[in-house]
């Protein structure tokens, strides 16, 4: 059957039901295991461990490259990739495989859409459905969850990255009331974020989400942070592992749901 792509303005043409499946991203692959597609997957990406049993699957690539010999092996009906960066890899797999992109998403409702389209190519419909609706509901949960709390959330992507206005990260922080302080800037990530912004902003937590190949601690983090400029001042900072918020998979709703709990908890705001 042939499938119209916003993303590429044309169709594609994907099996009725794939029965071979190969994900390159750990949204997506996380997105199928939650559809009840796991017997479906024939390959992931080295990124992708939510749930752990991806795991097991065969690693065929990652976000630029793909190992084309295995790739061959697997023989996939079907591969799922993302936008933004997989855009490289995304028309040389075309040329020889049936490729759907699902868009990155900017925002909660983007996370939750991007499970109907995942539903949608892979011909689970009904389950697309019932997850929709259970994510919806959690989605709800945020809502001024978080009001009153000032949070300046950092991630490790081979230097010091911000989430702007255009990200799901900001958009979760906003339905929650949080303030941050770069969540105004019209864009997506802010590479090495100004640290008289930061400073300006008094945050009463840092977030500092770190690399999973570059495992760190409080002191270490702290004593960085003070070496770019970023007065840490009576601040708490809170490590956050790898993938905890940099991950858009339906599980970030849940992820985020728990973290404002925590803050507030630590906030002494019950």
């Amino acid at each position: 059957m042939r499938l119209y792509s916003e993303v590429l303005n044309r169709e594609v043409e994907v099996p009725e039901t794939p029965r071979r499946i190969v994900s390159l991203s750990p949204a997506i692959t996380e997105t199928l295991y939650m559809l009840g597609l796991e017997d479906r997957i024939a390959g992931v990406s080295v990124y992708d461990h939510k749930p752990p049993k991806a795991r097991e699957k065969p690693k065929v690539g990652s976000y630029y490259k793909v190992n084309m010999k295995l790739l061959e092996q697997l023989n996939p009906d079907l591969i799922l990739v993302t936008t933004g960066a997989q855009r490289r890899i995304l028309e040389d797999l075309s040329r020889r495989y049936p490729v759907y992109p699902i868009p990155l998403p900017v925002s909660v409702s983007g996370i939750i859409d991007q499970t109907v389209q995942v539903g949608i190519v892979t011909g689970a419909l009904e389950e697309a459905s019932r997850l929709e609706t259970e994510l919806l509901d959690k989605a709800s949960k945020l809502r001024g969850a978080g009001r009153g709390l000032r949070v300046y959330y950092e991630v490790y992507l081979g230097g010091p990255v911000t989430a702007g206005a255009h990200t799901y990260i900001s958009d979760a922080f906003r339905i929650a009331g949080v303030e941050t302080p770069f969540m105004s800037e019209r864009t997506t990530w802010i590479y090495q974020p100004p640290p008289e912004r930061i400073n300006r902003f008094k945050p009463q937590f840092i977030l500092y989400e770190y690399s999973a190949y570059a495992p760190t601690s409080a002191e270490k983090v702290r004593g960085e942070l003070e070496a770019r400029g970023v007065d840490v001042g009576s601040a708490e900072l809170v490590l956050l592992e790898p993938d905890t918020l940099a991950h858009y998979g339906p599980s970030f709703i849940d992820t985020m749901l728990d973290l404002l709990k925590t803050l507030r908890d630590k906030a002494g705001m019950g």
